[in-house]
């Protein structure tokens, strides 16, 4: 397994965030946000289980970020990042059921 510094990534995101703030187009951030997640989907790879823990860091890292006085574009990006996120660890744990149901069938 690879060593992955997710505060990295959390940081990184909280940057998009700051510049969305500071007058950046939100599609551009949003899209942006996305190439960084598809990028941690990667060096993460296809190990369902690696990839179920990093994104629960991942989210755990982020709430940090989250907070009902923030700047309305900031809780914006940070809330598109968290939906991105909980999206690919309940693909990771749906496939990861599907794998270990169809595991019982062939054993």
């Amino acid at each position: 397994m690879k060593n992955i510094d997710i505060n990295f990534f959390a940081i990184e995101i909280k940057k998009l965030a700051a510049e969305h703030q500071s007058g950046k187009a939100l599609k551009e951030v949003k899209a942006d946000v996305d190439g960084l997640i598809q990028s941690i989907r990667e060096i993460i790879g296809p190990d369902k289980e690696v990839q179920i823990e990093k994104w629960s860091f991942l989210l755990d890292a982020l709430e940090g970020y989250r907070n009902s006085r923030a700047d309305p574009a900031w809780s914006i990006v940070i809330s598109h990042a968290v939906r991105r996120i909980k999206s690919r660890r309940s693909s990771a744990e749906f496939s990861r059921r599907r794998f270990v149901k169809n595991q019982k069938f062939t054993d």
